[in-house]
């Protein structure tokens, strides 16, 4: 059977040319290409003090993009208040202006930009465009008067499970996952019409692949979570039937002083129990609504308990697909949906 698995052994960090003691910038530029099955994104997931949320993708192509040759370069732009409907405010960009470079995480999507430094500190920026009708992930965008001047600044150190590469069957088909799990933000933004100075935390990713993630994964569960002085990641993968089933799991704690407490990659650290599930009324499906993870390392122990979680937004990519994409997805026996 066709297995998945992280890319963690000496030879591995040899093939690949990957410095197996620290991130080097280069692994911040652009990794992928624009041939089918390709994507790449750089992700940015901010909690302001002021209880709104914000999230900014910048990438090469959308997710209906990824099995086709060629770049749709992109800007989405999530903004939430406590309380109201997601803004989506989505851009759209010729290749013409675009440049990534190779060697650092510097990113220009017209005059927007993206530039970080060493994983240690990073600057967003977005200027307003002429309103028009956008739509990407079922979701229509028609204004797009945001302006953002963000900074950030890494709390903790980032985090690459061994290469960052996951396999899936085979050593050319991968997922790539490289984070900062904590880091500071702050500025201005004007998003819905809103203006105002903001600051708080953020997380930080960058993953590129060669397959789709609705076909290398049968589900996966993703958070962050601030509690005192710790910060902690949990990224829990199961792969497709057709790769095992296997189970991935990522989780990291962090202190306020920027230690790595607990790292944790492979299945045998993990125990998990599901306690309660509920049924989404959007898609029918079933989801955990309290899951506890028990995490073990040495003399370590810790116990990791998700309950009562508030949906923000749902993405039905099995219903936004079309005949040709659904007739794909049924020869697998798959209907995937995305939850935040």
């Amino acid at each position: 059977m066709k297995i998945s698995k992280i890319m963690n052994q000496p030879e591995n960090y040899k093939r690949l040319g990957i410095n197996p003691n620290k991130l080097e910038p280069w692994e911040d530029g652009i990794r992928g290409t624009d041939a089918a099955g390709q994507a790449e994104i750089w992700y940015l997931d901010c909690s302001f003090d002021d209880g709104s949320t914000l999230v900014l993708g910048t990438r090469t192509k959308s997710a209906a993009q990824q099995n086709k040759k060629g770049y749709n370069p992109n800007i989405a732009i999530n903004y939430t208040k406590q309380g109201e409907p997601t803004f989506f405010d989505y851009r759209l960009y010729q290749d013409s202006q675009v440049s990534i470079s190779q060697q650092t995480c510097d990113l220009k999507f017209g005059p927007n930009y993206l530039v970080g430094e060493d994983f240690t500190h990073y600057n967003f920026h977005v200027e307003p465009e002429l309103d028009q009708e956008i739509v990407m992930e079922g979701k229509k965008s028609v204004q797009h008067k945001s302006k953002i001047d963000l900074h950030f600044d890494a709390e903790t150190k980032p985090f690459r499970p061994g290469t960052g590469y996951i396999t899936f069957g085979n050593v050319e088909t991968y997922y790539n996952f490289i984070c900062v799990t904590r880091l500071k933000v702050s500025g201005t933004i004007l998003i819905d019409g809103e203006q105002k100075a903001v600051s708080g935390s953020a997380y930080y990713n960058h993953q590129w692949s060669n397959i789709s993630p609705t076909v290398a994964f049968h589900h996966w569960l993703w958070g962050r979570q601030n509690i005192g002085k710790y910060s902690v990641l949990i990224y829990d993968m199961v792969a497709s039937q057709q790769f095992g089933l296997t189970q991935i799991p990522l989780f990291t704690i962090d202190d306020d002083q920027g230690n790595r407490l607990l790292e944790i990659t492979d299945e045998k650290n993990v125990k998990i129990e599901m306690l309660d599930t509920y049924v989404q009324q959007a898609t029918n499906k079933e989801y955990p609504s309290d899951i506890r993870y028990t995490f073990s390392k040495g003399d370590i122990l810790v116990t990791y308990e998700i309950m009562q979680p508030t949906e923000i937004n749902t993405i039905d990519i099995y219903g936004l697909a079309d005949d040709k994409q659904k007739q794909q997805f049924d020869a697998i026996q798959q209907q995937p949906t995305y939850t935040r």
